[in-house]
């Protein structure tokens, strides 16, 4: 099923932005579903089960379509049409990825916030912590966007790496920079009280919370967009079940 990666990551690492935790790209004004998961490169497109590696579909342009392992010749007008089609299909592919960095990026980024507030931007485990929220923004794009300009449609595999990656990972430095890290933050929280300040949690909520939703608001208009492209998709695949009826049975793209 399509997951919204863009939301899903905001969700599963915490942040404060308003989305479905679903499988589905679900707005006021739009909602959306891909029941496949679809690999597509400059000029092939490949559609599998989802979590599977059985190849249902595969398309290489100009003219060679196999449909369950069988075949299917195209005349120049079907060829044009499964063309513009897997251009499509590769605009929102790039589209995904670009959206979901960008998602783990706001994300991680709201907790690097309050970290530093807390340990002090020099302190070691600060740095390691920016190195390892790059580290993971770069390991995610490899995930989406295999061998370059391959990106990957409809897998539900980057939603659980994320996931996995951040509860085997960040969470325990998370554990381990408390603890080494008290009499830095007792110190940063004394100084607070001492200067008259703001409380250094209240200071960071409000930080964390302002980086989120100016960030989150510009990802939102960009989920709009590509919902709205998906749903141009959609009408494109209607035409090509009329004009090559053995694909008929594959509805990737869904609209409500």
């Amino acid at each position: 099923m399509w997951k919204p990666l863009a939301i899903s990551a905001l969700i599963g690492l915490g942040t404060a932005a308003q989305a479905h935790d679903n499988i589905e790209i679900h707005t006021d004004d739009c909602n959306v579903s891909l029941d496949y998961s679809v690999s597509v490169g400059p000029d092939f497109f490949i559609v599998t089960p989802e979590d599977d590696d059985q190849q249902l579909v595969y398309f290489n342009s100009p003219d060679r379509l196999l449909v369950d392992g069988n075949q299917t010749s195209l005349t120049p007008q079907q060829q044009l049409l499964m063309q513009e089609y897997r251009q499509q299909l590769h605009v929102a592919g790039r589209d995904t990825l670009l959206i979901t960095l960008e998602a783990v990026d706001i994300a991680m980024n709201g907790l690097s916030i309050a970290i530093t507030a807390l340990a002090g931007p020099d302190h070691p485990d600060t740095l390691e912590l920016q190195q390892f929220s790059a580290d993971l923004l770069q390991r995610t794009e490899e995930r989406l966007n295999r061998e370059g300009e391959i990106y990957q449609l409809g897998a539900s595999e980057i939603g659980n790496f994320v996931d996995e990656t951040i509860s085997t990972e960040f969470e325990p430095r998370i554990e381990r920079l408390a603890k080494e890290s008290a009499g830095t933050i007792a110190w940063h929280a004394l100084k607070a009280v001492f200067t008259g300040g703001h409380s250094i949690e209240e200071q960071v909520t409000k930080d964390a919370e302002r980086m989120v939703e100016q960030r989150a608001d510009v990802i939102e208009q960009k989920a709009e967009q590509l919902c709205t492209s998906l749903e141009t998709i959609d009408q494109l695949e209607t035409e090509i079940h009329k004009a090559i009826p053995t694909l008929s049975n594959y509805d990737l793209v869904q609209t409500k």
